[in-house]
This record gives structure tokens, C-alpha cells and sequence, in this order.
């Protein structure tokens, strides 16, 4: 089998930033990606990197990218009136459109196709509410990348989700929050995934109700992430996952600390890839670059 590195992107929201630091970092290493697998907001990172480059001048576009995403707002913080507007059937596409229009700030028409991502080969995870599967844009190279970025992002209240041939689909974080089981479809024979799956911000005693339900997704998010680790261990694919716990202080629709956060991540990576090298797996194919320079 060819080999094929993943860099397995998770969702979080404005977490999404602790990702932007840990890909400079893997890239300083030596650790480049033939596959880039996102959802939510692992897949507009992932994408930036395929569309802009696998390598440093890539991580500059993306950083700059982020700056953009800060300034604009995206996601409005008044979350429990977002709620009621859904509650009451008035949704609102405000965010959609804000998000449609920066992608194509960025070169992304809904006419730009999977073909066109030159520098490595990109999947983008959503969630089929009406099958309970995974979609994966761009397993079909022909695949719009516009559609697969929205449906993989929409996130409720934010974002309704998309109804398309009989399908229901949305934030790939409701099924796969940290895809690698997608990476094992699309070919990953070696995985790093980068997980922003973080509970350490919710109180462990006299919880609120929301803060009851914060839980209750991370716990499920965790089964899943777990679910897809055993199939990646019974298909012999190794994989390293860099978890952030604790790095962050701000919601996950609050983009304004972007700049720490980008910083945050690129240290702790840093510090794992260290760690790697000194206690290297049986398997040390994933630092081979990184070991020659």
C-alpha cells in the first residue's frame, strides 16, 4: 500500500486557532501531509493549507487568513437570542453569508472543485442527520468545495442545516468530530490528529443546565473519537493525537483571542514533537523528515 500521511483536523470553533500554530510547528518539523481531513473548523483550516500550500508560505496565508476571520465577526456572541430566532422558526443566513462571502474573498467560487486544491489532497467531514453517516466532500474530486466548507461548518444557531437530495446535512462534528475513521476512507496508512475536544473550562460540581448539556456532548464526542481510534488500531494505521486541554479561556464562537491561541498551539506541538523524538513508536516513518534536517 502507498504510504499516506493525514493531518486529521478536529472541530472547536475559535479553538480552530490552536491548530493554526501546531501546523507551523508540524511543518518546521519536516512533517508534511499527502491528505488533509477537516471538519467544522479543522475543514476551513484544512483547506486553507491544500489551497495555499503545505509548507510555511502556506501557514503564512492561513495565519493571515485567521486575521481576517477575527476582524469579521462571523459568529454573532448573543448565542441565547440565536436560540430563540431558531426556537421561534426566524432563522437568520446572516452568518452563512458573511462565511460565503470571505471563502470567496479567498478564491473559493461554488464552481471550485476538489481538483483544483494543488498541494495535497483535501476531505471535508459533514453529518447526514436523516442516515447518521458521514458525508465526505471530496472523495469525488469533482465535489464543490463551497459545499462541502458550509455544510461541514453549519453549526447550530449559526447555521441551519442543508437539505440536498434527500439528505439533511450539517456540522461533521455531530458525527466525527475528530474524523480519522474519513481519513481511513480516503487512504491514511499514518495519522497526526490534532484535537481540540477540550472540557476542562466546565465545572465539575453544581453544573447548570447548559452546562449539563456541555457535558453530555463532550462525552459524546469523546465516544466517537474513541469509536474511531479502535477502527484506525484494528486496520494497523498508527496514530499520534496532540490534544490542547487547558489553553484556552474563551467560547468557542469568540475568535477575538486568535493571536494566543495560534502562539498556545504552536508551543505545545513544539513541545510533543520533542517527545516524539526522544520516545520514538515502533513506527518512526512520521519523523523521518523531520529527523534529517
Amino acid at each position: 500500500m502507498k504510504k499516506c500521511t493525514a493531518f486529521v483536523l478536529g472541530g472547536g470553533g475559535s479553538r480552530g486557532a490552536l491548530q493554526v500554530g501546531a501546523l507551523r510547528a508540524l511543518l518546521e518539523a519536516g512533517i508534511v501531509p499527502d491528505l488533509l481531513v477537516g471538519t467544522s473548523i479543522g475543514a476551513a483550516n484544512a483547506t486553507g493549507l491544500g489551497l495555499w500550500g503545505v509548507n510555511q508560505d502556506g501557514i503564512a496565508a492561513l495565519e493571515r487568513a485567521w486575521e481576517q476571520v477575527m476582524e469579521a465577526n462571523l459568529l454573532d456572541t448573543r448565542v441565547s437570542q440565536l436560540v430563540l430566532r431558531v426556537m421561534a422558526h426566524q432563522p437568520s443566513d446572516r452568518a452563512l453569508k458573511k462565511v460565503e462571502n470571505l471563502m470567496m474573498s479567498f478564491g473559493i467560487t461554488h464552481s471550485t472543485t476538489f481538483y483544483m486544491i494543488p498541494h495535497a489532497r483535501l476531505g471535508l467531514v459533514s453529518a447526514d442527520l436523516e442516515t447518521g453517516k458521514t458525508v465526505i466532500y471530496g472523495q469525488d474530486q469533482g465535489d464543490s468545495v463551497m459545499e462541502g466548507l458550509l455544510t461541514s461548518i453549519a453549526v447550530p444557531p449559526w447555521f441551519l442545516p442543508v437539505k440536498k437530495d434527500g439528505q439533511m446535512i450539517m456540522d461533521g462534528g455531530a458525527l466525527s468530530t475528530l474524523p480519522i475513521e474519513p481519513a481511513l476512507q480516503m487512504g491514511a496508512t499514518e495519522i497526526i490528529a490534532l484535537d481540540l475536544d477540550d472540557a476542562t473550562l466546565i465545572p465539575k460540581d453544581n453544573l447548570t443546565i447548559p452546562q449539563y448539556f456541555e457535558q453530555y456532548l463532550y462525552a459524546a464526542s469523546r465516544r466517537h473519537i474513541q469509536l474511531e481510534m479502535k477502527i484506525a488500531e484494528m486496520q494497523g494505521v498508527p496514530v499520534r493525537c496532540i490534544d490542547f486541554l487547558g489553553l484556552v479561556k474563551t467560547p468557542v464562537w469568540d475568535f477575538s483571542d486568535y493571536r494566543a491561541l495560534r502562539q498556545a498551539g504552536y508551543e505545545k506541538t513544539r513541545q510533543v514533537i520533542a517527545v516524539w523524538r526522544k520516545n520514538p513508536p515502533v513506527d518512526a516513518s512520521l519523523l523521518a523528515l523531520g529527523d534529517e534536517q
